[in-house]
């Protein structure tokens, strides 16, 4: 055996403990480099997930502030909200949608202890205490009247706004309001007649504010809900506030992860109702009650119910359809010469249309599956068609009164009361009482009675009167209103304004007048009616002209089917037939007066419904004649078309909310 001398094999042996120290250091680095990289990858996990958790907080409170924001604006312009004037203030609104989105914690405590489970450690960092809304919400730009508020109101006052770079050139164009309805704004979602357009800003407002202040020609936004289609010009007014959401600044400090800030515009569109048919309750499209195909009927623009169901064959032209709830539709359905599906809102069918479109709009779309809109019918029912106060403006927090707002007998300039009936059982009208406009603003009335002012047309000046009673040739007792006597009427008074003004009246019997008899519904033979006569050429009816009663309206004869020019600004072309706007609404009408007598009707317009119970359903060509029967098919010829301008807006109309929230980028 052959040994190594000793000095060899220490060297030997050093060599071997310099790799092994080379080889462990090597893999210390590279242990500790897989560790640094696992840090950072957890880092970015918790960044990422932190600000999903971010983002879903957000995402709920702006889903609860859709439902809630509406209501509020509702209940401020009730009778007595200033009473609670604190339940309607933009910081209720946030501290409650704060709440149903559950946005302070990841899990209730009260849940926590159930499960024995109260000490437990809560790996959700993001939790966040709120103590109030002012924690996470605040206007993104000072204030003219300076505070501390949570928004900013699109109106004329808010020129640091209007004149941010970051926030003003993405806010439409902002509202004229006075000063002290400026202050409400800021506080409460108000909606008003006294917020208008204004000259000054005309971004997005297509006709001149001078015109149309109240409601104009405005783009419909890039929305899913087809009331419209995106781009499209609708008649409606725009009210809009702007305000931050900002989560993560509270527990920056412990997470690390910086705070999220977002601005967003929420606003409430006016429409006044404009397509060619919408109801608030089932809406039938497509055949009669009884089963029959519509005949000669043109849907020019889109049709809008809470449920709509459509049969046989129907034909939609520039339009689409919506439904609040949703739609059944028959298979020969179309839109623009496209068949419509009735599965077009199925799970699987909505993200394959959304892959194969450029666009997420399509021309089917059900209220509850469009993302951040809903879209609320302003319709109290019959309710529309009775009279009732708002109080004293002091004891509102609004300038405008729900039910002046909401109910069509409000909204009318001029007021006919019933009040005095020959006899129990003979509902002829004997006395009446006149309300108008004056000149000079303000109100007057006068008292009618026959045999002392109110001259029959047989006797002297009969003939110049508006208002007559006759029995019809179905027997029915009847007032006549003979629309073309009006205007020279209301000169006569001598201190009335014109038909400008005094564009709308509402006809009722008074309930505690002489021998006066509630009336029915469905309508009894014995209750009194009304009469439309005179009324073909209502060309000097340049505003249009509305006509509410809570009986039974016949249109006794041809009504407004004379074309005049349209009126100067409103946007239509000068050789675009034009007729003066004028609305219906009674709880029952009838075509003609006489039940032998079985006359074509050709009809052109909207056509809406007051019924609003979930039991109702609406057949929009129900029309009827004066003996009770349906207009024969054969003789039924109706061109039902959407509004074009707001001149041809009616005075009294049926109103919808649309509420939207956008991120401003």
């Amino acid at each position: 055996m052959k040994m190594l001398p000793q000095h060899r094999q220490r060297i030997r042996g050093g060599a071997t403990l310099a790799v092994v120290a080379a080889i462990s250091l090597a893999m210390l680095s590279m242990l500790a480099y897989t560790l640094s990289g696992s840090f950072n990858s957890f880092d970015s996990q918790v960044d990422a997930q932190m600000k999903q958790d971010f983002s879903q907080k957000e995402d709920a409170v702006l889903t609860a502030l859709l439902q809630i924001v509406p209501n509020k604006a509702i209940g401020a312009m009730q009778r007595n909200s200033a009473n609670d004037s604190d339940e309607y203030t933009w910081a209720a609104i946030f501290d409650e949608a704060i709440a149903i989105a559950n946005a302070e914690q990841s899990i209730d405590p009260d849940l926590l202890a159930s499960l024995d489970l109260e000490n437990a450690i809560i790996a959700n960092t993001g939790d966040l205490p709120i103590d109030e809304a002012s924690a996470v919400v605040a206007a993104p730009v000072r204030t003219y009247a300076g505070g501390d508020n949570l928004v900013n109101g699109g109106n004329w006052w808010e020129f640091y706004m209007l004149g941010d770079g970051a926030v003003g050139p993405h806010v439409p164009a902002p509202l004229e309001v006075s000063y002290q309805d400026y202050l409400l704004d800021k506080e409460y979602p108000i909606i008003s007649h006294r917020k208008t357009h204004n000259y000054w800003y005309t971004k997005g407002v297509e006709l001149p504010a001078e015109n149309y202040p109240l409601y104009n020609l405005i783009t419909y936004p890039d929305v899913k809900f087809g009331y419209k289609k995106p781009g499209e010009l609708f008649v409606a007014k725009r009210n809009w506030w702007v305000f931050s959401l900002t989560f993560g600044d509270s527990t920056q400090a412990q997470t690390g992860v910086p705070a999220v800030t977002k601005t967003y515009v929420l606003s409430i569109y006016e429409i006044p109702s404009q397509l060619p048919l919408s109801g608030s309750t089932l809406m039938k499209v497509g055949r009669f009650a009884d089963g029959t195909d519509w005949e000669n009927v043109e849907l020019q623009g889109g049709l809008y119910a809470d449920i709509l169901q459509t049969e046989g064959s129907v034909e939609v032209t520039g339009g689409s359809l919506a439904a609040r709830n949703s739609i059944d539709l028959s298979d020969s359905t179309s839109v623009d010469g496209e068949t419509m599906q009735s599965n077009f809102d199925e799970l699987g069918e909505r993200e394959e249309r959304a892959l194969q479109s450029d666009s997420d709009f399509h021309e089917l779309s059900v209220g509850g599956n469009v993302g951040k809109v809903a879209f609320v019918p302003i319709n109290p029912g019959y309710d529309f068609l009775k009279r009732s106060g708002d109080g004293s403006a002091s004891r509102r927090i609004s300038p405008t009164g729900w039910r002046d707002y909401s109910r069509g007998a409000n909204q009318a300039e001029m007021r006919l009361d019933f009040l005095a009936m020959h006899a129990e059982d003979t509902q002829i009208p004997t006395k009446i009482k006149f309300y108008y406009t004056r000149s000079n603003g303000g109100n007057a009335s006068i008292t009618y009675e026959r045999g002392d002012n109110w001259p029959t047309d047989l006797q002297p000046g009969g003939t110049e009167f508006p208002f007559q009673t006759t029995q019809l040739a179905n027997g029915r007792n009847a007032l006549v209103f003979n629309l073309d006597r009006f205007p020279d009427f209301l000169d006569s008074l001598g201190n009335a304004a014109d038909i400008t003004v005094n564009d709308s009246i509402y006809i009722s019997p008074l309930n505690s007048g002489e021998n006066v008899q509630a009336p029915s519904y469905p309508s009894l033979s014995s209750d009194v009616c009304v009469t439309l006569r005179g009324g073909k050429d209502m060309t000097d009816y340049t505003r249009g002209f509305s006509v509410v009663s809570d009986v039974r309206l016949y249109i006794g004869e041809t009504l407004n089917a004379v074309a005049t020019a349209p009126p100067a600004n409103s946007g239509l072309a000068l050789d675009d037939e034009f007729y003066p706007p004028i609305s219906l609404f009674a709880p029952e009408k009838r075509f003609g007066e006489s039940p032998s007598i079985n006359r074509p009707l050709s009809l052109r317009g909207q056509i809406s419904s007051l019924k609003n119970s979930i039991s109702d359903t609406f057949n929009p060509m129900e029309l009827m004649m004066a003996d009770d029967e349906r207009v024969d098919t054969d003789l039924l010829n109706a061109d039902l078309v959407t509004l074009r301008s707001p001149a041809e807006l009616p005075p009294v109309h049926l109103m919808n909310w649309m509420i939207t929230i956008e991120e401003i980028h």
